[in-house]
């Protein structure tokens, strides 16, 4: 059974998964040997919908049986999770460690029936498609008032922690906010306290305007190398508007952000040849009365706005970022940035 244990002196929780180490890995696989794949042994293709857990949700515009052909995208619980819904979250002591029951979600959202399509081979359409069951698997997890935080997160290539290649992004629902999510929650608050604004509304209108390290924009949406980027290569996308809340975004403001992500990427396959990168998706978690710090809620619709953060893996984490929290990033971001904007 998973579960939670705290590293006291640095304020961190690990999710130890045995049940992970299970999991197959297709990375085995030479290029060639992997293009010459016997595709019935992959999970994740038309016709082997029984290969996986029941599906939870499905885009299915011919309104074809759950758990058949006919999905555009797919969303089952992960065969091997790290959590899993039916622990319970009980806080317990061990000598002087603490842990808590892995208790949570993990689920994996198929984005494409094709197995040999990836990313920067999405139209527009079929990337909406993907924020749509981003969206409505959000809404509905949190309808459990146990689960405190849900992230959403893709692993582009080996190097980026992918297992399997058929294209999917990964969901996990915690019993708790996360250290990174709230350390951006109270510096976002303590910006709105000081000065009344929003602090990524303020960075937003001084990338716009500074022009250094914007990528492309339209009109709801902005991507960018981060003025402090920690990787080298590294892109924020954010709504231009004002907004806390990932899952509250309509099908049109989805189809504006699908543009953006899709020229991003395209642009990052161009001029890096296709490198390894995270995808993450950073949006205000909804209030839980049974909080025991209420304060980090407090105008959190006001101070905090959703984002991507996309984070090429082609340096490699060192003694230095391990053991500092401090990283080395050899790119300039507004080198970055006019690479990006140039590729063709």
């Amino acid at each position: 059974m998973a579960e939670f244990r705290y590293n006291f002196l640095k304020n961190t929780w690990s999710i130890i998964a045995t049940e992970r180490s299970k999991r197959p890995n297709d990375f085995t696989l030479s290029i060639y040997e992997e293009e010459k794949a016997d595709l019935s042994k992959c999970p994740f293709e038309y016709g082997n919908e029984d290969k996986t857990p029941p599906e939870i949700f499905a885009i299915r515009p011919d309104n074809s049986p759950p758990n058949t052909q006919g999905w555009l995208v797919r969303v089952i619980p992960n065969k091997y999770p790290a959590l899993r819904i039916e622990n319970q979250p009980i806080n317990e002591g061990y000598y002087i460690f603490d842990k808590i029951g892995g208790f949570g979600a993990h689920e994996v959202i198929i984005e494409t029936p094709d197995h040999f399509k990836h990313i920067q081979d999405f139209d527009e359409h079929e990337i909406v498609n993907i924020f749509i069951a981003f969206r409505e698997r959000i809404k509905s997890l949190y309808k459990d008032l146990r689960i405190k935080y849900v992230h959403i997160f893709k692993n582009h290539g080996r190097e980026a922690g992918k297992s399997l290649v058929h294209s999917h992004s990964q969901l996990i629902a915690l019993p708790m906010i996360p250290k990174q999510q709230l350390t951006m929650i109270k510096q976002s608050k303590k910006y709105f306290q000081e000065k009344g604004r929003c602090y990524l509304c303020d960075e937003i209108k001084t990338e716009i305007k500074l022009a250094e390290r914007v990528i492309y924009e339209n009109e709801s949406f902005v991507s960018y190398c981060p003025y402090a980027s920690l990787y080298p290569f590294e892109v924020k996308i954010t709504p231009k508007y004002h907004s806390s809340d990932f899952s509250s975004t309509s099908d049109e403001k989805l189809k504006s952000l699908a543009d953006v992500l899709k020229f991003t990427v395209r642009k990052l396959h161009k001029t890096l040849i296709n490198p390894p990168f995270n995808l993450v998706i950073h949006t205000s978690p909804p209030y839980r009365e049974d909080a025991i710090d209420k304060s980090i809620y407090e105008n959190i619709e006001k101070h905090f706005h959703w984002h991507i953060e996309i984070l090429p893996r082609i340096t490699t984490l060192a003694g230095f970022e391990l053991g500092t929290d401090y990283y080395i990033n050899p790119t300039l971001p507004e080198e970055a940035a006019r690479f990006l904007r140039e590729v063709v």
